[in-house]
C-alpha cells in the first residue's frame, strides 16, 4: 500500500526506465553476419533482446496497473471547492478540459470589448469626430470577475489535488 503521490513517481520512472530499455536493445537488434556477437558471453544478442522485450512488457504491465489504482481512487475520492463537490476524475477533467475552454472563452470576450473600445476611439481620433461609446453585450466586471473566480480554483485544485495524492493510498 503506497500514495497516489508514490504511485505517480513510480509511473515517471517506469517511463524513464522504458526509454532506456528502448534505446538499450537497438544495438542489439541486427548486425552483419561477419562481425561477432558483442553479447555472446553473456548468452548471445538474441537472449538479451528476449529478456529486454520481456522487462519492458513487465514494466508496461506494472504501469497499467499503477494507473488503475490511481484511476479508481480518483472516481471514489471526492473534493469539494465554493460548494461544487465532484470526484477527484472529474475535477481533472474539468481542469484539463473545461478550465482551458471557459478561460479562453472569457478572455476572448474581455479582449473582443477592448478591441471593439480601441478600434472605434481609434477611428474618431483620426477622423477628429466626436467619442463614440462602446455598447458592450456583457458586464465587463462580471467576466473579470468570474476569469479571477475561475483562477481562484484552479489555483485551489492544485493545492487539494496535491494533498489528496499525497493522503490517499491505493494497493497495488
Amino acid at each position: 500500500m503506497f500514495t497516489i503521490t508514490e504511485a505517480l513517481a513510480e509511473i515517471a520512472t517506469i517511463d524513464k526506465r522504458l526509454a532506456k530499455k528502448g534505446e538499450g536493445i537497438l544495438p542489439y537488434v541486427a548486425r552483419p553476419d561477419q562481425l561477432r556477437d558483442p553479447l555472446e558471453k553473456r548468452g548471445g544478442s538474441e537472449a538479451h533482446v528476449r529478456q529486454e522485450l520481456q522487462s519492458i512488457s513487465d514494466l508496461l504491465s506494472r504501469k497499467i496497473q499503477l494507473r488503475a489504482a490511481v484511476a479508481e481512487a480518483n472516481s471514489s475520492t471526492q473534493l469539494e471547492i465554493d460548494g461544487v463537490r465532484r470526484s477527484v476524475a472529474d475535477w481533472l477533467v474539468w481542469k484539463r478540459e473545461c478550465y482551458v475552454h471557459e478561460k479562453g472563452i472569457l478572455g476572448g470576450i474581455i479582449s473582443q470589448v477592448h478591441q471593439v473600445r480601441e478600434n472605434l476611439q481609434r477611428v474618431t481620433q483620426e477622423k477628429n469626430a466626436n467619442p463614440i461609446d462602446t455598447v458592450a453585450a456583457v458586464d465587463e466586471r462580471d467576466i473579470a470577475e468570474r476569469l479571477d473566480h475561475l483562477e481562484d480554483i484552479y489555483g485551489r485544485l492544485d493545492g487539494l489535488l496535491s494533498l489528496k495524492n499525497a493522503l490517499t493510498t491505493i494497493d497495488v
